[in-house]
C-alpha cells in the first residue's frame, strides 16, 4: 500500500488533519453542553442513546473527535441522554432518574 503525505504548508483557512473546519466547529459550538462517550462504546447502546433523543425531538449533533463519540446538546436534555452512573456504566438518563433501559 502506497502511502501519500501533503507536503504544502496549511494556509490560514485551512486546518490541520486532525482539526475540525470551521463551519463544524461553528455548529458544535450553538450547543451548550456535551456528553463525552469512549468510542469504543457499544454501537447497540449509541443507537439505543440516539433514537431515545429522536423519540424525545431532542435537538443534537453527532461529532467524532478522535478517541471519543461526543453528543453536543442544549441544556436541560440531559435526562434523555447518556451519563456515566457511580457503577462507572453508561446509562441512558441522570441517575436515579432513569427514563429508559435498552436492556429492557
Amino acid at each position: 500500500m502506497t502511502k501519500h503525505h501533503i507536503t504544502q504548508p496549511v494556509s490560514e483557512n485551512q486546518k490541520l488533519p486532525d482539526q475540525q473546519p470551521d463551519w463544524l466547529e461553528d455548529l458544535r459550538s450553538s450547543f451548550d453542553a456535551e456528553v463525552h462517550l469512549p468510542a469504543d462504546i457499544s454501537r447497540e447502546f449509541l443507537s439505543a442513546a440516539l433514537l431515545w433523543a429522536i423519540d424525545n425531538k431532542l435537538d443534537f449533533g453527532l461529532f467524532n473527535e478522535g478517541d471519543k463519540i461526543i453528543i453536543a446538546h442544549f441544556g436541560g436534555d440531559e435526562i434523555y441522554l447518556p451519563s456515566r452512573w457511580s457503577d462507572k456504566r453508561w446509562h441512558i438518563g441522570i441517575e436515579d432518574k432513569e427514563p429508559f433501559d435498552p436492556g429492557d
